[in-house]
């Protein structure tokens, strides 16, 4: 009967030690997965909060680039209105100056028909 005791304290020893140790074991990997929890949920945090920061800049250089293309546009527009007005002009005074030269010529051309005629009428004749 002794014998019986003594094992039977044994395996209630045994098993006493193993619940402790094994309720130690859970308690340390409980916390472990605590802490890998935590990590990953900091994580995920950092990589909201950096997409969200990129997102941000990605639409302030849309926006900033949508400005500039739409300044570029408005310059363009304008330095085409002025071309076309620089070649309105141009055409116009280009026209008025061949006019001005035409009758210039027409003028001269009555001219030199008198020099052409006074040297006609003033040239011996051999």
């Amino acid at each position: 009967m002794e014998i019986a005791k003594f094992v039977l304290t044994c395996v209630g020893s045994f098993i006493a030690v193993s619940g402790f140790f094994m309720g130690i074991w859970k308690a340390y990997s409980k916390k472990m997965e605590d802490k890998i929890k935590s990590i990953q949920q900091q994580a995920d945090a950092k990589i909201k909060e950096a997409e969200s920061n990129a997102r941000t800049e990605i639409d302030e250089v849309r926006e900033g680039s949508i400005a500039k293309s739409e300044k570029l546009e408005r310059r363009i527009a304008a330095l085409e209105k002025i071309v076309s007005d620089l070649q309105r002009d141009v055409s116009l005074n280009l026209g008025q100056r061949l006019s001005n030269i035409e009758g210039e010529m027409k003028g001269m051309n009555n001219i030199l028909k008198q020099i052409q005629g006074w040297f006609i009428n003033n040239t011996p004749r051999s």
